[in-house]
């Protein structure tokens, strides 16, 4: 192949790929642009601009729309009022509509004024009814903020259709009078950042004058008016520090002071709540009546670390029962509490446990429960309800069967405990309600401070400042679970109860007692249970002389022994308690014009269409 053969050839692709490039952007301008309407048009668009000496600029925009074939509800007319000034402030262009009106048509002229991201929207038009063919369309606002000074002269830079509208402008003109004679003018024409200027520019005395025609979608007319200084009162900028971050947390002497402050104040409220409200009370006098809850010499705050030892308890105090007790203790109705009464119930006769054989080598053990045909007529209302809800479903269940069936009737057993403990007066109130109540408050707070923080955040620089209140109601929510408070008579009594676990727990000093005591093991064994001191319980008897009998409300896999029946009882309340208490599952700047101006600079602008 020839060299001038091949550089024909490649002669021809480039003219090719030309002509290729060439229809391909002729069919896009040719395209209307998104949100264009085809034979749509501003037939006229004319400003006047009057500028006073207090540097407010009047602005008044006919504007003579053509719907062409189309019927709609009016137009729209975007003005941005907001500019980037610098990296940390905007400068802004208050605007305030004064009035709008469409002369010679029966078009409405309701309108509203919209905030869109940058500007504003002014919106005419009524959304119950369409109109069409050529409308007058009158808008009359001010704008503050809108002039520029300089060492030789103030200026008016102004975008006046703007450079957004959808459809072409026939012609564009604007008339601006000054309060001072004007010393230049200047105006631009065409797409945004175009240096090409207008038609028309002329400036004599305080009146300038522009004009420019054919200005396609996206185009727009910018002119610049330059005036004597010294007449307008102030042409400063009108500045909005950016928001961010940083700047919403600043970190100054006040904001951190402040904080400090309220922080301390917090602490100190948060400190006084729980002081005053979540300590328990003791009877004043003697031991005998701390013990016993005796208020005729009056009640006092039980000082920290609780007070002097309290003494062995031999039997339990006022023949409270295993779940009463872990309920006074830790002010609250655990499963375990539920547990060590279902062992409780068996020890006194109303049913029977029995082990089942495991299913398989990875299968873990498992009890059934039977239900005796014992009178419960001498049960507290909790023992009852547990005992109904056991066996709800027939006299003998498993306690696998009973898991995420339970929970529902396991609550019922816990609110009745604590319906026994307030009733007993062992409470200032009943400890479930309590600690409800200051989570409620806890959250109501943490919502308050967290709404105070984003609104500081959002409108000011102070948002430290408030931090400490959210955190105030986080501490309160997680000091609920201390608030409930004993009376004299609950403390006396958890003295008591605590040197009962005293016993308990040191079962093996006083193993001579347990000789002479008929069925004690397996009779304080549920108390052992609550307390967690089973293993302990047991180890005391082991080796006595009298041994106890197999009790027969167990029925094991295995010969009596103390140290594996307290083991089997063991498992059976952890099993039991995690069982009985599954849920179930649930499925611009301030540049001059003059300098490097073009089209679509300075204030004013925007755009417009229809809707």
């Amino acid at each position: 192949m020839s060299g001038s053969y091949r550089l024909a050839c490649r002669r021809l692709l480039a003219v090719g790929s030309l002509t290729l490039v060439a229809l391909v952007v002729l069919v896009a301008g040719a395209a209307p642009s998104q949100g264009q309407t085809v034979g749509e048009q501003v037939v006229s668009f004319d400003a006047e601009l009057t500028v006073d000496q207090s540097g407010i600029v009047s602005v008044k925009e006919t504007i003579v729309y053509d719907f062409g074939a189309n019927q709609r509800h009016g137009i729209f007319r975007d003005v941005p009022t907001r500019f980037r000034y610098d990296d940390e402030h905007d400068r802004v262009t208050p605007i305030t509509v004064r009035s709008v009106s469409t002369p010679g048509t029966n078009a409405p002229d309701q309108y509203s004024v919209e905030s869109i991201e940058g500007g504003t929207r002014i919106r005419i038009g009524d959304p119950d009814l369409l109109v069409g063919g050529r409308i007058t369309y009158v808008v009359d606002y001010e704008i503050e903020g809108a002039l520029n000074g300089f060492e030789d002269h103030d200026e008016l830079f102004w975008n006046v259709t703007g450079d957004r509208w959808q459809v072409p402008i026939g012609s564009a003109s604007a008339t601006v009078t000054t309060p001072a004679p004007i010393t230049a003018v200047a105006c631009f024409a065409g797409p945004p950042e175009s240096s090409l200027p207008c038609g028309e520019a002329t400036g004599s005395g305080r009146l300038a004058t522009f004009r420019q025609d054919g200005l396609g979608p996206g185009s727009g007319l910018t002119v610049v008016v330059g005036f004597e200084p010294g007449v307008v009162t102030s042409t400063e900028p009108i500045l909005e520090e950016r928001w961010s971050l940083d700047r919403a947390f600043s970190r100054t002497p006040w904001t951190i002071g402040l904080m400090a402050a309220l922080a301390a104040a917090v602490l100190f409220l948060v400190t006084r709540i729980v002081w005053s409200f979540g300590r328990d009370r003791r009877a004043v006098g003697s031991a005998v009546d701390v013990a016993f809850g005796t208020t005729t010499a009056g009640t006092e705050t039980v000082p920290l670390g609780g007070g002097e030892p309290v003494p062995v308890e031999f039997v339990p105090p006022d023949g409270i029962r295993p779940g009463e007790m872990g309920t006074l203790i830790d002010e609250s109705a655990d499963p375990l509490d539920v547990t060590a009464t279902i062992v409780d119930l068996a020890v006194r006769g109303y049913l029977r446990i029995e082990e089942t054989e495991p299913g398989g080598w990875l299968r873990k053990p498992d009890w059934q429960l039977v239900r005796l045909q014992k009178s419960d007529d001498e049960l507290l209302a909790y023992e009852k309800r547990l005992l109904d809800g056991l066996f709800e479903d027939g006299d003998t269940v498993t306690v696998s069967g009973l898991r995420r069936k339970f929970a529902a009737r396991m609550q019922k057993v816990q609110t009745a405990l604590y319906e026994r403990a307030a009733d007993q007066g062992w409470f200032r109130g009943r400890p479930d309600y309590v600690r409800l109540l200051w989570r409620i408050i806890g959250i109501a707070v943490t919502a308050v401070g967290i709404g105070l923080v984003v609104a500081a955040a959002v409108f000011t620089e102070w948002a430290l400042v408030p931090v400490p209140l959210a955190l105030g109601g986080l501490l309160l929510l997680a000091a609920a679970r201390w608030m409930p408070a004993r009376t004299a008579k609950g403390t006396g009594l958890v003295r008591r109860v605590l040197g009962f676990r005293r016993f308990i727990d040191e079962s093996e000093a006083h193993r001579a007692r347990f000789a002479e005591e008929q069925h004690l093991f397996t009779e304080y064994l549920p108390y052992a249970v609550v307390f967690g001191a089973t293993e302990k319980w047991a180890k005391a008897f082991q080796g006595l002389a009298a041994v106890e009998a197999a009790p027969s409300w167990y029925v094991g896999s295995h010969a009596f022994a103390y140290g594996s029946f307290a083991a089997s009882i063991g498992s059976f309340s952890v099993s039991s308690a995690g069982n009985l208490a599954a849920a179930a599952s649930t499925a611009s700047g301030g540049g001059s014009g003059f300098s490097g101006g073009g089209s679509g600079g300075g204030f004013g602008g925007g755009g417009g269409g229809s809707w």
